[in-house]
């Protein structure tokens, strides 16, 4: 209440106080004046006559506002709340204006029962507790256990209403040590010594018509994989890890697919063998074309489609590379190198072409200049098998008849005749038949077809082989292709046999 209302609290109080002393004076005259005016014979304790003063007038303002002592109680009281309320305000500014007031949390709900519960009523006394008598058994059941929650676990600073948030890096790590959290690990990082997978159905498992796998292709804009082997027969299969349904199949006569290759388009496939001729197939269309290669090309079983899907390398006899328009088919231009290829990788923009040879000698070709730009040998390797670059072009993985596996950073090797690898793997002890980067070079893996489950994957950046992979007891058969999906979501590994096992790596989220 305020100061204006107070007075006139106080002044109503005075005239209340005036107004019943002048209704006393008038009820004394009045009786009085009416002693004065009653007859002789009039007896004060005669019922019938005393019957006057039980009807005598009550006073208005005791019908208005009560009886005098209630309505001056009453206004003391009002007065006396306004007073310490207006105290309590004081003070409380007062605090706040020194910064000591202490602010409680409100609780988003309250039972009103468990103020009810008394101490009493909950603790007894067992064999274990002994005597209770130290406890106050009309106490609040709800204010003891408070009570120990806050001797147990203390309120830290941090939850206080009056602490004030900072933002320097320093005050983070004190309060991280002080009140005992934990930092979260990194899940976005792939694991280097752990690799969560799970083994699915084979991926062709609805023909197995294949024979022994020689290629595999994951369509890049759909969830499906291109399947070739030596019986002929190309099949696509969609992913789904529970089925894998057949989708179309090409079968082609007499022509056993050495290697095939979609066109980054991902409506063309392009099967060679070990004949003259290959066919280039329209997946949209269902359309077949055969082409024939000039004659000094007697097969077409080791060759790559460009990342542009412009150029077609083909490996030759004698240690030719013939690069070939891949929408013409026209012959651009021969590299020449002493030994037969090995492999072959394109850069990702398309103008250089990365050879390895049977020999230790690995050769970089410029498709602008037409000509060798650098070579040099594979350090420990004596006859080289397979190659591959990762997508962003930081590194470069060789592997050879004798079982090494080499990674290289690709950006070094342009500038030395005899660089050294950066990582050396020899972890499998045959011939090396593939080896791939998944899409962001966070995974190589390497196969070896001479012996069973001969599959490893390494970890980069840290270049650690995932110890729990392959899995134990794991019948996967003799590895001699390995290929990725384009997240990275789907392992496949082509057996000699029939078999694609499917593998899905739990790390990577998509397809």
């Amino acid at each position: 209440m305020s100061d204006s209302e107070n007075e006139s609290i106080l002044d109503l109080l005075e005239c209340a106080e005036e107004y019943d002393k002048l209704m006393q004076e008038k009820l004394i005259s009045n009786s009085k004046a009416d002693e004065a005016t009653m007859p002789a014979n009039y007896d004060k304790n005669n019922k019938h006559t005393a019957s006057h003063n039980d009807t005598l007038e009550i006073p208005m303002e005791k019908v208005i506002f009560g009886d005098r002592k209630e309505l001056l109680k009453n206004f003391a009281v009002a007065v006396g709340e306004s007073n310490n309320g207006k105290q309590n305000k004081e003070e409380s500014d007062g605090e706040s204006d020194d910064g000591i007031e202490s602010r409680k949390r409100k609780p988003a709900w309250t039972d009103a029962d468990d103020t009810d519960i008394t101490l009493g009523e909950v603790k007894r006394r067992t064999r274990f507790s002994g005597p209770l008598d130290h406890l106050r058994k009309d106490k609040a059941y709800k204010d003891y256990l408070t009570a120990r929650y806050v001797r147990t676990v203390p309120q830290p600073k941090w939850a206080s209403l009056e602490h004030k948030k900072e933002f320097d890096n320093s005050d983070d790590e004190a309060l991280l040590q002080t009140v005992g959290f934990v930092e979260k690990p990194d899940t976005t990082s792939l694991l280097q010594t752990h690799l969560q997978f799970k083994r699915l159905k084979d991926l062709n498992r609805a023909s197995y018509a294949e024979g022994s796998i020689t290629s595999i292709q994951f369509i890049p804009k759909s969830t499906a994989t291109l399947v070739a082997g030596l019986s002929g027969i190309a099949t696509i299969y969609s992913i789904d890890g529970v089925k894998n349904e057949k989708l179309h199949s090409m079968r082609f006569e007499r022509f056993p697919i050495m290697c095939a290759r979609l066109k980054p388009c991902g409506t063309k496939a392009v099967f060679g063998s070990t004949k003259r001729k290959y066919y280039v197939y329209d997946l949209m269309k269902a359309q077949e074309m055969h082409y024939t290669m000039p004659k000094d090309i007697t097969t077409v079983r080791n060759f790559r489609i460009s990342p542009c899907g412009r150029y077609m390398a083909v490996a030759g006899r004698f240690g030719t590379l013939h690069l070939f328009d891949a929408n013409s088919q026209e012959l651009i231009h021969s590299f020449k190198q002493e030994e037969d290829v090995a492999a072959i990788c394109f850069t990702s923009d398309s103008k250089t072409i990365v050879s390895s040879s049977l020999s230790s000698k690995i050769h970089i070709f410029s498709l602008t200049k037409q000509r060798l730009v650098h070579s040099f040998s594979d350090d420990g390797c004596l006859n080289g098998s397979a190659m591959d670059l990762s997508l962003d072009q930081r590194l470069l993985a060789t592997g050879s008849m004798e079982g090494v596996v080499n990674v290289y950073d690709f950006q070094k090797i342009q500038l030395s005749l005899t660089p050294q690898p950066e990582k050396t793997f020899m972890n499998l002890r045959t011939s090396i038949s593939d080896v791939k980067f998944n899409p962001n070079a966070e995974i190589l893996a390497m196969s070896s077809a001479e012996v069973a489950s001969a599959v490893k994957l390494a970890h980069f950046p840290s270049a650690t082989v995932f110890s729990n992979f392959p899995a134990v007891n794991s019948d996967i058969g003799k590895i001699r292709i390995v290929e990725f999906s384009p997240n990275s979501g789907y392992l496949a590994l082509g057996s000699i046999r029939q078999p694609v096992n499917l593998l899905r790596l739990k790390h990577y989220k998509y397809y």
